[in-house]
């Protein structure tokens, strides 16, 4: 029953985040004002992600969230509200932030599972994955939501797969719990978007899921059956990143050459109908990696493949067709 209501609480906190944000952003200053780069075409309020911070802290006390999950969650989120919704960090400064929380929770994680001198070898890429994630986050976050949906997907593949696996029941519901503030929020910004989730949700959700996915896998195969509950953002991100690379485009300025970009700017799909897509997307990669964890690293590994190339493929057709590989 405390499981149910919880659920609940943290759905309404999604709900009461939007809605705050809605009725008191422009008054303090937390709007999202468009520019070239933009997919939108009007000021629209930002900064509702504070709704899924809230949710997050309150199911952390009820379900005994071990502090170095939710505490650098609160600084790297808190920090984000500050420095990218509120006011402007450097890229450096953000990178020491994002470099900071990762390293404090993979540190007091290290220390749990006695993990010894693994922890020098693992801790640099562990701390590329997450800070990779939270950022791959909040540039996919771009359209009408594309940010919610891959949340509410994502944590219940976490939380489905979590239990297949036998997992900690607290970290099976914090998972629903996320999910379901997700859900909440979406209330507000799908199909048409009246409040945007921000840095301080977009960022935060990366950062937890990443961690989530490090803390609940019992398995080197576990870790990469749940990092591909993310797979859409990290393969738009990643193929996007190695094209900018080619063109010898700096990394650090934004654009709107991700794939969901140019399905919305230059096709003109509507913003719902591209997020839906990548939430099916997102659904059937998952399920295909849970389905075939039975059978091992190769099925996988397969499974990464396949699901590679078919983007791929449709990637290209949508650059070639947009103009978009110049």
């Amino acid at each position: 029953m405390k499981e149910i209501i919880l659920i609940f609480s943290c759905f309404f906190l999604g709900l009461a985040g939007a809605l705050m944000l809605i009725r008191f952003g422009e008054r303090i200053g937390m709007r999202d004002i468009p520019n070239q780069r933009s997919s939108h075409n009007k000021k629209v309020c930002k900064g509702a992600g504070i709704g899924i911070l809230f949710a997050i802290l309150i199911a952390s006390f009820f379900f005994k969230i071990t502090h170095f999950l939710w505490l650098p969650a609160l600084a790297i989120s808190v920090a984000s509200l500050w420095g990218g919704d509120r006011y402007k960090l450097t890229v450096k400064q953000r990178l020491f932030v994002h470099f900071g929380c990762s390293l404090y929770f993979l540190l007091f994680l290290s220390e749990t599972v006695k993990m010894g001198d693994e922890f020098y070898l693992l801790s640099i890429p562990l701390a590329v994955f997450i800070v990779g994630t939270s950022n791959f986050y909040n540039f996919m976050d771009g359209i009408d939501g594309i940010a919610g949906i891959t949340g509410l997907i994502g944590f219940l593949l976490l939380a489905t797969y979590s239990k297949n696996i036998n997992g900690d029941p607290n970290y099976i519901n914090f998972c629903v719990c996320i999910s379901a503030s997700c859900l909440g929020f979406l209330f507000f910004n799908f199909p048409k978007a009246k409040v945007f989730l921000g840095d301080v949700g977009s960022i935060l959700i990366g950062f937890i899921f990443s961690c989530l996915t490090i803390l609940m896998a019992n398995s080197a195969m576990d870790f990469l059956i749940m990092a591909g509950f993310m797979f859409p953002f990290y393969i738009d991100e990643i193929s996007t990143m190695v094209i900018r690379i080619k063109n010898r485009e700096s990394l650090i300025i934004a654009h709107r050459r991700h794939i969901y970009q140019l399905l919305v700017n230059e096709m003109e799909t509507p913003h719902w109908l591209v997020s839906i897509g990548y939430g099916i997307f997102q659904a059937v990669v998952g399920l295909s990696l849970i389905a075939v964890n039975p059978l091992g690293i190769w099925a996988i590994s397969s499974i990464y493949f396949i699901y590679s190339m078919l983007f791929i493929v449709m990637s290209l057709f949508v650059r070639f067709n947009t103009h978009a590989l110049k």
